[in-house]
């Protein structure tokens, strides 16, 4: 089986086919991982029951935080506020926030002590054929990689695999953009709170999103216009002054930040 794909559900597929005994073959044109990033933080409990399947649930689980107010503003005021009810007699919690980096990590090293996985970093996938008797996959500058059946876990960027599959990717793309920054720092009473702005004074018409993650990280979304640029705003002091309109004076370390933009999407076939 080839697996088109090595972020979290490339990986996942991967460790469960060869929990089933099938050996596999992991793609991605990367060079390598990109090992820093919140990326896809909020894990649901379903997807903690499959990866205790494989041997990640419940050490993702315990790393990870889940939040348990839910906080939302309207400009300066306070509009409501809710307590998760409890969680039950589940082995897991509702959902935890944990980074899409960690996430992998856990997952690389499970890879790394299966010997059915082959994991084949730079190989872009440039092509794809299939027969009667499977499918040839060609990768740039490397040997054709031939396999039974290819599973696409190309993600929301693998424009060009569903091109080659001819799978449509219908749906909206929102024109604003969205301002994601890590930011370690110490909130007092915030690591179990999620923060949600609406027209807030410091991002006026529009949004703000602040979630709880381990080490004492914030995950913060701010919704900025759609030509929003990141470089200009760090070299003006701008980024900081964000920031600090949230943390105030205390000190605080970026780890991470990216710009990116919301889309409503899916594809028109799974097979």
């Amino acid at each position: 089986m080839a697996v088109v794909g090595n972020g979290p559900v490339g990986q996942t597929a991967a460790l469960l086919l060869a929990k089933w005994g099938i050996r596999v073959v992991l793609l991605d044109g990367r060079p390598e991982r990109d090992p820093i990033g919140s990326k896809a933080i909020c894990q649901q409990r379903d997807v903690l029951d499959v990866w205790e399947a494989v041997g990640a649930g419940s050490r993702i689980a315990v790393e990870g935080v889940t939040w348990t107010t839910a906080r939302t503003f309207y400009r300066d005021r306070e509009l409501f506020a809710y307590s998760l009810a409890d969680p039950g007699r589940s082995a897991f919690p509702p959902f935890v926030n944990i980074s899409q980096a960690r996430t992998e990590q856990i997952l690389d090293e499970l890879i790394a002590d299966r010997p059915l996985i082959d994991v084949r970093w730079g190989h872009h996938v440039t092509g794809i054929d299939q027969d009667g008797d499977g499918v040839t996959l060609h990768c740039e500058g490397r040997p054709p990689v031939r396999a039974d059946y290819a599973i696409a876990c190309a993600g929301a960027k693998g424009d060009e695999v569903r091109r080659m599959l001819g799978v449509s990717f219908g749906g909206h793309s929102f024109d604003d953009r969205f301002l994601i920054c890590d930011i370690r720092a110490d909130l007092p009473g915030w690591a179990e709170e999620r923060r949600f702005y609406f027209d807030p004074e410091w991002n006026p018409g529009r949004q703000v999103l602040i979630h709880p993650c381990p080490d004492s990280t914030f995950r913060i979304d701010w919704q900025v216009p759609g030509d929003y640029d990141l470089e200009a705003e760090e070299r003006s002091g701008a980024l900081d002054a964000r920031i600090r309109a949230i943390v105030g004076e205390r000190p605080y370390e970026i780890v991470w930040k990216s710009v990116d933009r919301f889309h409503s999407r899916v594809v028109d076939r799974m097979q």
